[in-house]
């Protein structure tokens, strides 16, 4: 209920089209805030407009350094326009952000540098409630599933299907279980010689394979993405130690935020990843194009992902150094 009523609060401050800071040292600051005229989606894009007006002897900047937040990431924030009136000034700016999360969030305050020679004070916009839809609509373009007919009513078909889906989950855990026991054994043995090839040097090779065993042509569509999305989980273990198999999408992005990974490249990580899942557990059937795409997309991120880590490799020490 608390919850609720502060949302409420929000909702109408940002209905009223304005918002009054504190007052430091008889320095009133007010804000006027204009949330996305849509819903803003998972991991996209989108604009809150912030008119700022404070006295004419001020000037003002964002205080970017200071913004830390989980769920949102601010991207730019531009000034548009300024006008005059009186003895106080507005700026009108446009604040580019992006969600990482779905659900209602509250978007935080902003700390602002107001200016006038050595004088230097702080005003905060307002914090406000803001709704997240899913990257994906989760159409599958597949017929609904049907009313049972009046003689089957009395089977327990809820329950029978969530036992069917425990038993289909603790199957695929026992296959990956055995299949690293088997891929462990197999490099361990006394004849096998060590792979020296590079994490982007196996996920290639092991893309180049999948592309070119013809699994796609026989309408196996869901193992080609399930390998797919294995390669480049497998490869971000083998490069940044993320264990990525044990991960779901949302975690795998955050924790690519964590290694500095760029805005755009966390969107591909994700809507890869996530198109291999609609395929796997919502019985998406994709086309060529969808997944000449898919394949285009994982080598552009190996790549990218391969040169990052290039550059932040330390240089090799050189033989016969100075002494």
């Amino acid at each position: 209920m608390t919850r609720f009523l502060k949302y409420a609060f929000l909702a109408a401050l940002l209905l009223s089209g304005g918002y009054a800071g504190a007052k430091e040292n008889d320095l009133t600051v007010s804000f006027k805030l204009a949330p996305p005229a849509n819903k803003p989606k998972l991991a996209e894009s989108f604009t809150i407009r912030l008119e700022l007006t404070r006295p004419a002897a001020y000037s003002v900047r964002p205080d970017t350094a200071a913004f830390s937040n989980e769920i949102f990431s601010l991207l730019k924030i531009k000034k548009v326009s300024e006008r005059a009136d009186g003895a106080l000034k507005t700026g009108v700016f446009e604040l580019e952000a992006a969600a990482f999360d779905i659900g209602v969030s509250t978007f935080p305050e902003i700390t602002w540098l107001l200016t006038a020679g050595a004088e230097e004070k702080q005003a905060k916009s307002p914090p406000f409630a803001l709704e997240i839809l899913p990257l994906f609509a989760g159409k599958t373009g597949q017929e609904g599933i049907r009313d049972i007919s009046p003689p089957f009513k009395f089977i327990p078909w809820l329950w029978l299907l969530a036992g069917l889906a425990a038993a289909a989950a603790a199957a695929w855990f026992l296959y990956r279980r055995y299949k690293a026991a088997i891929n462990a054994a197999a490099s361990s043995g006394p004849e096998s010689a060590p792979d020296l090839r590079s994490p982007y040097e196996k996920a290639s090779a092991a893309l180049a394979e999948l592309t070119a065993s013809g699994i796609w042509a026989e309408g196996r569509i869901k193992e080609f993405y399930s390998r797919l999305a294995d390669i480049f989980r497998g490869y971000l273990d083998a490069q940044f130690a993320i264990k990525a198999e044990l991960l779901t999408t949302n975690d795998i992005t955050r924790e690519l935020r964590r290694t500095g990974a760029d805005i755009k490249t966390v969107i591909r990580t994700r809507e890869l990843l996530e198109s291999a899942d609609l395929v796997k557990f919502a019985r998406f059937r994709p086309g060529e194009k969808e997944r000449d795409d898919a394949v285009a997309s994982l080598k552009d991120l190996l790549l990218f992902f391969n040169r990052r880590a290039e550059n932040a490799a330390p240089p090799a020490a050189e033989e016969g150094g100075k002494q």
